[in-house]
């Protein structure tokens, strides 16, 4: 670990943030039917994800209380930049444990919307694959609550993620 991570988890650990996600690992992967993922998992299980297929997905780890449910947010931060991301807390499957999740269908548009992957959209879908990519570390946060995520240091994902969708 870097001396700079090594920080940040000590940052984190004195200012009482919940997590320095620092025991997983970012992979990005084309699945089966041919859609981008990028995951950051501890174990077999995702802390972060973004992926596209069907829709354009953001799930994450909610870094908030626990038994919130309907309408949630998060914001992504880098030294430099942040996305606040609106979207809702997932209901978990019954028998699952772990923490809630946020989930987020194409960047906040409806399905319907006739703007939903044009000029704005893109624009949007390149601020976030430019934070993700900073090289910075990645702060989820929501109701004053955070976990920080190491770089993003999967090779070339965002080339290859935008090559196919």
């Amino acid at each position: 670990m870097t001396r700079r991570l090594i920080l940040l988890a000590a940052m984190a650990a004195i200012s009482g943030f919940p997590a320095f996600a620092a025991d997983g690992a970012w992979k990005f992967v084309v699945d089966d039917r041919e859609h981008p993922i990028l995951t950051y998992s501890v174990g077999d299980r995702d802390v972060f994800f973004v992926g596209c297929g069907h829709a354009f997905a953001i799930n994450a780890n909610y870094p908030g209380a626990q038994d919130r449910k309907g309408a949630a947010s998060i914001t992504i931060s880098s030294a430099q930049s942040s996305m606040t991301l609106k979207g809702e807390i997932e209901e978990p499957e019954a028998g699952e444990t772990g923490p809630a999740r946020f989930a987020q269908q194409d960047l906040g548009y409806r399905r319907q919307d006739p703007e939903l992957y044009e000029k704005a959209w893109h624009k949007l879908e390149d601020k976030l694959f430019n934070l993700l990519d900073s090289g910075k570390p990645l702060t989820i946060s929501a109701e004053g609550k955070s976990y920080v995520l190491p770089p993003v240091d999967a090779p070339n994902w965002k080339a290859r993620f935008k090559k196919i969708c």
